[in-house]
C-alpha cells in the first residue's frame, strides 16, 4: 500500500453507528499506529504521516469532550515532531486505556497534559470513595488561555468530599454547542453567554458531516449575536431537555419573557463569583441524583427495627437463621432481606396512596419522562394496561385495537365489556414478520362509524408504539389525523419496548409523552387556529363542499394520551417493574376518580419495594 493510500485509509471515516465508535476507532487506530512507529524506526516516514492525519482529525473531535482535551492531543503532536516515538506510543496507550476503563472519571487531579497522564498511570492509585463524574459546556469566547484558567479555577474550587467531580467543555459558537450536546453524554449542564456567534468552523470537515445532519438543518444564522444566547437556550431545552442550563450575561434580563425564562435554571451576572456557579452546578445534578424511595429504603434497611408483622422473611430472619435456606440468602445478599417490609409498619410509603418518597419518585419519574403525571406498577406492562382500560372504557364503548397487539389488551377489553374494532397490521412477508396499522385503515373504520352515526361511541385507539421487532410510528401524525375525525379520542400508546426513547432526541420526536406536550401547545397557540381556518377555507375553495379536513378544529380538540412503559425492558429495573404515563388535559375532570379506583384494582396492597427501587433509579439513570 502507498504511503498515499494509508493516509487517506486513515482519515476515512467509514461507516459508524455514531460519533464515539469513530472517537474510538481514530484511538485504537492511533495506538496502533504509534506502537509500530516505536518498533520500526526504519519505516518512520510512512507511520509518522499516518499518524499526523490521525492528530488532525482528532483536533476536530476531541474539541467536543474534557477528556482528552485539546491540549493532550497539541503535545502529542509536539511529540511527534520531536520524534520521541516511545513516549508518544506510552502516552496514546494510557489515554486509550483511561476511556475504555473510563478511568478517568475517578482521576480528580488535572490530565490536561500528556505528562500527568503518563505520571498517573505510573502512581499506585489510591482507593478511594466512588465519585460521579459529568461534564459542563460552557458556550462563550474564551481564547485557549482563558480556557484553561477556568478549567484550573473550577478544578481548585471542588471539595474532595463533595461526591461529584466535573470538568468543563468549551463551545464558542451556537453550532459547536449543539454539536457538544449530541456528541457527548457526560455533558449534563450547559452555561451560556448572551453574546455568541453563531456559525462553527467544523461544519465543513468531511470526517463531521455524517454526525452532525441535525445540527446543520438548523438555520438560525440571520439571528444577531445579542439574542443568539436566549435562543440557544431554547434549542437546547428541546434536544437534551434533562439537562440543567445557565444563562450569564451582563445586561438586565426585564426583557425576557417567562417563556424564555422558564429554559434558564438560574441567571448569572458576570461580576457574580465563580462560586456561587459552582454550587448552582452541584445542586442540579444533585437534584437529579436524588432517588427518594431508593434512599428511603436503604436508610430503612439500616434501622435496628423490631418486626412485628406477619412477614417472617423481613429482615432475613427465616432466611439466614434457617437450616435449609440459608443459601438462598447467600445468593441474593442481607440487603435484599434488610429492605424487605410491610407497608403496614409505616416505615416507608404506600403504593396505594403515597403521600412521601413513594409520591415524590413517581413526580419525578414525570418530570423525566415528559408525562403530567407518571404511576408506578410492580406487575408489569400487562396490568399497567389493564389499569388504564378498565379506568377509560364502559361497558359499550367502542375501542380500535391493533389486532396484534399484546394479550393484556384482548383481556382487558373482556373486562371492561367494550365493543372491539380490530385493525390489521401490514405483513412483511420478506422478514416474516407484521408491520404497523396503516394510518389509512384507522381512519376508513372511523369514517364507517361516522356514517353509521357511532362516532360518539367510539372512546380509544389502542396501538403498540415500537413492536417486539423495532417498528415505530409516526405518533404526531397518526394523532393530528384522527383528531381532525374524532377530536376528544383517547390514546393508549402501548410502549413496552419503548421506555429508553425520551432520552435521545431522534426517537424522542416518537414517543407518546413528547408529541402530547407538543399537540397541547401547538393546538392552544394562536399560529394554529389561524392556520386552521386557512385550511378549512382552501378545502372550500378546492372542493365547493365539506372535505374531510387534515387538521384537528382547535376550539374541540382535547389531548388525551396515556402511555404504558415496561421499564424493566429496555432500561434498569427489576423485573415487572412498568410506569403508566399520563398527559391527558380532561384527567382531573373526568378520568382520575376512575383511573385510581382501577389502579386500587389491580395494584397489591404488598406492593414490591424492590422493583419499586428499582424503578426509583432507573429514572435516575436516564
Amino acid at each position: 500500500m502507498t504511503q498515499e493510500k494509508k493516509v487517506k485509509k486513515a482519515v476515512k471515516s467509514y461507516h459508524h453507528y455514531n460519533i464515539n465508535q469513530f472517537r474510538m476507532k481514530l484511538w485504537s487506530e492511533l495506538k496502533n499506529q504509534t506502537y509500530e512507529i516505536s518498533c520500526n524506526k526504519d519505516e518512520a516516514a510512512e507511520y509518522k504521516t499516518l499518524i499526523a492525519a490521525n492528530l488532525k482529525t482528532l483536533r476536530t473531535v476531541e474539541a467536543y469532550w474534557s477528556f482528552a482535551v485539546l491540549e493532550v492531543v497539541f503535545e502529542l503532536s509536539n511529540l511527534l515532531k520531536m520524534e520521541e516515538y516511545v513516549m508518544l506510543s506510552k502516552a496514546v496507550a494510557d489515554i486509550s486505556k483511561m476511556m475504555v476503563s473510563e478511568d478517568y472519571r475517578q482521576q480528580a487531579g488535572s490530565l490536561d497534559h500528556v505528562g500527568s497522564i503518563i505520571s498517573t498511570q505510573e502512581t499506585a492509585p489510591v482507593k478511594q470513595h466512588k465519585k460521579r463524574y459529568f461534564e459542563v459546556l460552557i458556550t462563550d469566547k474564551f481564547s485557549q488561555q482563558e480556557q484553561a484558567q477556568i478549567r484550573e479555577k473550577f478544578f481548585k474550587i471542588q471539595e474532595e468530599g463533595e461526591g461529584f467531580i466535573y470538568r468543563p467543555v468549551f463551545a464558542q459558537t451556537f453550532q459547536d454547542t449543539l454539536i457538544a450536546l449530541l456528541f457527548n453524554p457526560n455533558i449534563q449542564a450547559c452555561v451560556i453567554r448572551y453574546g455568541i456567534k453563531y456559525k462553527s468552523k467544523n461544519t465543513n470537515d468531511t470526517t463531521l458531516k455524517p454526525f452532525i445532519a441535525s445540527v446543520l438543518n438548523m438555520d438560525y444564522a440571520d439571528y444577531n449575536e445579542e439574542s443568539l444566547g436566549v435562543l440557544l437556550g431554547d434549542v437546547v431545552k428541546k434536544l437534551r431537555p434533562e439537562l440543567d442550563i445557565y444563562y450569564v450575561t451582563d445586561t438586565p434580563v426585564n426583557g425576557l419573557s417567562d417563556s424564555v425564562l422558564q429554559n434558564f435554571k438560574r441567571i448569572f451576572y458576570r461580576k457574580e463569583d465563580l462560586q456561587e456557579l459552582h454550587l448552582s452546578l452541584l445542586r442540579g445534578i444533585k437534584d437529579r441524583f436524588d432517588t427518594p424511595f431508593y434512599t428511603a429504603l436503604k436508610e430503612y434497611s439500616r434501622k435496628p427495627t423490631g418486626v412485628f408483622h406477619a412477614m417472617p422473611v423481613s429482615r432475613g430472619n427465616s432466611v439466614f437463621k434457617s437450616n435449609w435456606i440459608d443459601d438462598f440468602g447467600e445468593f441474593y445478599g442481607r440487603n435484599l432481606f434488610l429492605a424487605e417490609t410491610s407497608s403496614t409498619t409505616g416505615g416507608l410509603d404506600s403504593l396505594l396512596q403515597p403521600t412521601g418518597p413513594l409520591k415524590k419518585a413517581q413526580q419525578l419519574a414525570a418530570k423525566a419522562f415528559g408525562s403530567r403525571h407518571t404511576f408506578f406498577a410492580t406487575n408489569g406492562t400487562s396490568t399497567s394496561n389493564k389499569i388504564v382500560l378498565q379506568a377509560m372504557v364502559e361497558p359499550n364503548d367502542i375501542v380500535l385495537i391493533d389486532r396484534d397487539c399484546h394479550k393484556s389488551h384482548h383481556y382487558a377489553m373482556v373486562l371492561g365489556g367494550a365493543t372491539v374494532v380490530y385493525l390489521d397490521s401490514y405483513p412483511l412477508e420478506k422478514y416474516s414478520m407484521y408491520g404497523a396499522v396503516p394510518l389509512k385503515s384507522i381512519k376508513e373504520k372511523l369514517l364507517l362509524l361516522r356514517d353509521a352515526g357511532r362516532l360518539d361511541k367510539v372512546k380509544m385507539v389502542i396501538l403498540t408504539n415500537c413492536t417486539f421487532d423495532g417498528l415505530v410510528y409516526n405518533v404526531e401524525k397518526v394523532m393530528e389525523e384522527i383528531l381532525a375525525i374524532k377530536p376528544d379520542m383517547i390514546f393508549l400508546w402501548d410502549e413496552a419496548w419503548f421506555a429508553f426513547a425520551a432520552f435521545t432526541p431522534t426517537y424522542r420526536q416518537r414517543t407518546a409523552m413528547f408529541v402530547a406536550n407538543k399537540l397541547f401547545h401547538k393546538y392552544n397557540g394562536k399560529a394554529y387556529a389561524e392556520k386552521y381556518t386557512e385550511h378549512i377555507a382552501n378545502l372550500k375553495k378546492s372542493s365547493g363542499k365539506d372535505e374531510l379536513p387534515l387538521l384537528p378544529d382547535p376550539a374541540k380538540v382535547k389531548i388525551r394520551v396515556y402511555s404504558t412503559q415496561s421499564t424493566h425492558k429496555t432500561l434498569s429495573s427489576f423485573r415487572q417493574g412498568s410506569m403508566i404515563h399520563i398527559y391527558d388535559e380532561e384527567f382531573e375532570r373526568k378520568a382520575e376518580g376512575s383511573f385510581h379506583e382501577a389502579y386500587m384494582t389491580h395494584t397489591s396492597t404488598s406492593a414490591n419495594y424492590q422493583i419499586l427501587a428499582s424503578l426509583d433509579v432507573g429514572r435516575r439513570q436516564v
